[in-house]
């Protein structure tokens, strides 16, 4: 009887804190949300950042299990106000491991990438439309855990990328009011 208490207690707490994240839903919905849902339907969460037609929202109110484990901040992505992506940043080595364990254990082998610039590693599965990616930096020991729905993620990554491009180039040496003018007297100087 106990341990049936206990069992209802669990599960109770587990839907409490957004319920657990079974993977099949991966490529519909994260945490009963759909993807591709409008803002609308996130009323209870607060604005934290963002540029153009991308923004990032975040609810500071609820915990999370994601996995089997407690994840205390999720930010949510948004483009053109649809929901595209989910961001955690992990703050334990242990919850890493857990997460990445169990990720393996319904998803599979990921794909794995290293870079040499921040010594990044990134494991990556894709369930549907949906892409998993879990980083971690032995430079700095930053860990992250995102979701991404693809077609709208490539369409959020291409207008970041017109939103680059449309920036001018940074000189690369900038040059103060005097310098600029000492240079231009010694163009002068040397044009015959």
């Amino acid at each position: 009887m106990r341990a049936g208490a206990l069992t209802l207690a669990v599960l109770a707490f587990s839907v409490w804190c957004g319920g657990p994240l079974p993977a099949a839903d991966f490529d519909k919905e994260f945490l009963r949300k759909p993807w591709g849902a409008g803002l609308a339907e996130f009323p209870e969460h607060v604005n934290v950042g963002g540029s153009g037609k991308i923004a990032y929202y975040m609810n500071p109110k609820q915990a999370y299990t994601i996995f089997d484990a407690q994840v205390s901040n999720l930010v949510y992505g948004f483009f053109d106000e649809k929901f595209f992506a989910v961001f955690a940043d992990l703050e334990a080595i242990d919850t890493y491991s857990a997460i990445k364990h169990r990720i393996q254990q319904r998803l599979g082998i990921p794909k794995i990438s290293m870079e040499t610039r921040g010594a990044l590693t990134t494991h990556s599965w894709m369930v549907g439309d949906t892409r998993i990616k879990m980083k971690y930096s032995d430079a700095t020991g930053a860990m992250k855990l995102s979701f991404y729905y693809m077609p709208l993620a490539s369409r959020a990554n291409a207008e970041m990328q017109k939103e680059l491009d449309a920036e001018p180039p940074e000189p690369l040496y900038p040059l103060s009011a005097i310098r600029q003018k000492e240079a231009v007297e010694l163009l002068d100087l040397f044009s015959y």
